[in-house]
């Protein structure tokens, strides 16, 4: 079920969809279905204990994952994020002690644990358009209760970031003062996201959104054998991890 023809066209403008792109330019073209998979997967070992080498095979996993997807620049830098992440746990904070060395290692850690996750959706997002997700969470039969505040918020932050960016190219136009930045940021900022929900709502009362009646989906997903290898990879991953991660 494609809910991108509920989203008004004016409010929500769209190049190439507003998440990312419809179709893989790597090896690679996986379903929206299975990136969700592999988070889910990802979101489990993130609860699990595992040694650093372990991790950092699945740090380097994902990064092949999305190298073969076609997104070779992201893969280098999630790697060498991790590798500067990993270096200030164990090299630069030891050596420094004090109240705000542990502050930073917590913060760190729980950075470092949700790692994975952030590889995965950061692929999700760059893969897939608004409009593949919302028909991949209709095949997946969630409700359409759920589904259409999820497309709607989706397609919402995209808009209010450009907003943003259109406020501060225009402060950059004048000479305000430090001290009435921040007003002049938030404000503006403020008026227009109200101004952008009413449309929303208008738009997607005009386009049916009340209506109980299935609407039609040009969008044809089908689960492909690499989509189901990757998913077998992923929960294999899963069991070894819980098996024997803690021990490497």
């Amino acid at each position: 079920m494609g809910q991108d023809i509920l989203i008004g066209e004016k409010a929500f403008p769209s190049k190439g969809g507003i998440l990312g792109k419809s179709g893989s330019r790597g090896v690679l073209d996986l379903d929206p279905r299975t990136l969700m998979g592999i988070l889910v997967a990802v979101s489990a070992l993130a609860f699990i204990g595992k040694g650093l080498a372990v991790e950092l095979t699945l740090v380097c996993a994902v990064a092949l994952l999305q190298s073969l997807c076609g997104h070779w620049r992201m893969a280098l830098a999630f790697v060498a994020g991790y590798a500067v992440l990993v270096a200030i746990l164990h090299l630069v904070l030891p050596s420094v002690g004090g109240v705000a060395a542990t502050m930073f290692t917590i913060s760190l850690t729980f950075a470092r644990k949700i790692y994975l996750c952030l590889m995965v959706g950061t692929l999700l997002i760059s893969e897939s358009s608004v409009h593949r997700i919302a028909t991949a969470l209709a095949k997946l039969r969630v409700p359409q209760s759920v589904l259409i505040p999820l497309t709607v918020t989706l397609r919402y932050f995209p808009t209010l970031k450009e907003e943003a960016s259109r406020i501060r190219d225009a402060m950059a136009l004048r000479d305000i003062p430090a001290a009435s930045r921040v007003e002049c940021f938030v404000v503006p900022l403020v008026m227009s996201a109200t101004s952008t929900a009413d449309e929303l709502a208008r738009a997607a009362t005009c386009r049916g959104i009340e209506n109980p009646t299935p609407s039609t989906d040009t969008e044809r997903l089908s689960m492909q054998v690499t989509d189901w290898a990757v998913l077998a990879a992923s929960a294999a991953a899963v069991v070894l991890v819980v098996l024997f991660g803690g021990e490497i």
